[in-house]
């Protein structure tokens, strides 16, 4: 790939700045973006798109993606793009280390007694490779023959008279904790297996080191969680959601989540103040967002478009705060999104809280169906990445399943999330004027700027042009 001219991309360095990244040929300095707006002027711009690529690429696979938009951009309209490449490689990070993770005859152990003990407590029925049978009469070779398949336990029943019966409610809590405890001491006490693999990990859980008496607490704990997500319906499946309580409990700091709120950090200070700062230590964000201020003064017919795939979207939620809080003479016309992992939180608090900072929004995104089907690490963790980000990332302690606003199961108003006022107001946007939200994958006929046919998280700005042939019939209007 051909080195991209500078004047297409800005490179977020350490805490939104324009701090060396560590690769000169691609860093950017303030005088880069100055270049920018010195090009903008010798063409006349009037129309600029800033495109956020998602935070969970690394820097080679961020100037790839700004390469392919700047093509996009000024092949099909008249606009001049600009990409802030924020790179952390948080994908490649989950990837590798949950594969690392599941190599751990510990981890295997761990899934194997949650999966046995609330599928018997939930009296789950599914259909393995011997069958439809009740976990309950799986023997445990049979428990881990079915967690060795691609997508573990994916389609089961629950039974819901169990489900709702008085030993699994909240009020019996205590008794079944006990309950449990007292059967995982049988079962582990006759499981030389789990006994070594507790020795051989020599590590500790997210709370503590491992004990013997810790250990069976612990995954009493998970077990109930396992329990209560399902009671309250925010499980996101039965088997991906034992990994999330497993993970969470055991492995929450190895996955990679300090990456993760280190790039919404970023997100957030790229557009922090600069008054006093010195070259390298400005804010990036806020320094292109003065000059194009600036330029907006003498050019009164500018317009702006922001694009933001996955994570790019908190950033531009953070934009849009700024913009609503310092009131620049900015047209900002399309926000557009593209499976946005930002909370339903951020975007309430921003891009609905300030209606005036832009004129239109469209999202795309993957209907439930196919989230689901989107296998982030077959075998291991069988959901989206969004859904990884909602069970995990977005660490709640206690209260997992956090809104990410990509995700449809949140913004539909289906159970148990249409009474909650955050997420009704989001459903009321949406639908209160047509089309803004296309749900992938979209049907042969859909018109023009209204197709997705991305069927994985990364597919977004690469579904074989489907996605941002529809984004560029927007910005051409």
């Amino acid at each position: 790939m051909d080195q991209l001219d500078k004047i297409y991309y800005v490179n977020i360095g350490p805490h939104g700045t324009f701090s060396p990244s560590g690769n000169p040929e691609i860093d950017s300095t303030p005088a880069d973006v100055d270049n920018i707006f010195d090009h903008l002027k010798n063409q006349k711009t009037s129309r600029i798109v800033l495109y956020f690529h998602g935070g969970l690429v690394n820097q080679i696979a961020g100037m790839t993606v700004a390469s392919r938009v700047q093509q996009y951009v000024t092949s099909q309209t008249n606009a001049h793009p600009i990409s802030f490449i924020w790179e952390t490689g948080l994908a490649e990070t989950i990837s590798q280390n949950l594969q690392s993770i599941n190599r751990t005859q510990l981890f295997k152990k761990l899934l194997e007694k949650v999966v046995k003990f609330a599928g018997d407590k939930l009296g789950l029925k599914a259909t393995t490779v011997t069958g439809s049978r009740a976990v309950s009469n799986l023997s445990d070779q049979e428990i881990r023959n079915e967690l060795s398949t691609e997508a573990p336990f994916e389609n089961y029943d629950i039974d819901e008279q169990r489900l709702s019966s008085p030993t699994n409610r909240s009020a019996n809590e205590f008794i079944l904790q006990q309950q449990l405890e007292t059967a995982l001491k049988d079962e582990l006490d006759k499981d030389e297996e789990f006994r070594k693999a507790l020795q051989d990990q020599k590590g500790s859980t997210s709370r503590g080191p491992l004990t013997w008496i810790k250990m069976l607490k612990t995954i009493a704990t998970i077990i109930i969680r396992v329990i209560k997500r399902h009671r309250q319906k925010t499980e996101h499946g039965f088997y991906p959601t034992t990994v999330e309580e497993v993970l969470r409990e055991f492995y929450i700091a190895d996955l990679g989540s300090w990456l993760w709120a280190g790039m919404k950090d970023k997100a957030s200070d790229m557009w922090k103040p600069n008054a006093g700062l010195s070259s390298d230590d400005q804010h990036a964000g806020t320094y292109l967002l003065q000059k194009l201020t600036e330029y907006a003064r003498d050019n009164q017919d500018l317009t702006i478009d922001l694009v933001g795939h996955s994570a790019g979207s908190i950033a531009i939620c953070h934009l849009i705060k700024k913009i609503a809080a310092d009131n620049p003479p900015l047209k900002i016309r399309n926000i557009i999104f593209m499976a946005p992992a930002c909370r339903c939180e951020l975007f309430s608090d921003t891009i609905l809280k300030n209606p005036s900072s832009y004129q239109s929004f469209r999202m795309f995104t993957m209907s439930d169906e196919w989230e689901k089907k989107d296998r982030l690490v077959p075998v291991i963790y069988t959901r989206s990445l969004l859904y990884l980000v909602s069970g995990i990332l977005e660490d709640k302690g206690d209260h997992p399943d956090a809104w990410i606003l990509g995700l449809e199961r949140y913004i539909c108003g289906g159970v148990p999330y249409g009474g909650e006022e955050i997420l009704a107001g989001i459903q009321k946007y949406i639908s209160g004027e047509d089309h803004r939200v296309v749900y992938s994958v979209t049907k042969d006929d859909a018109t023009d700027g209204l197709r997705s046919t991305a069927k994985k998280h990364g597919d977004f700005d690469n579904d074989g042009e489907a996605t941002m042939n529809s984004i560029m019939y927007l910005l051409k209007q």
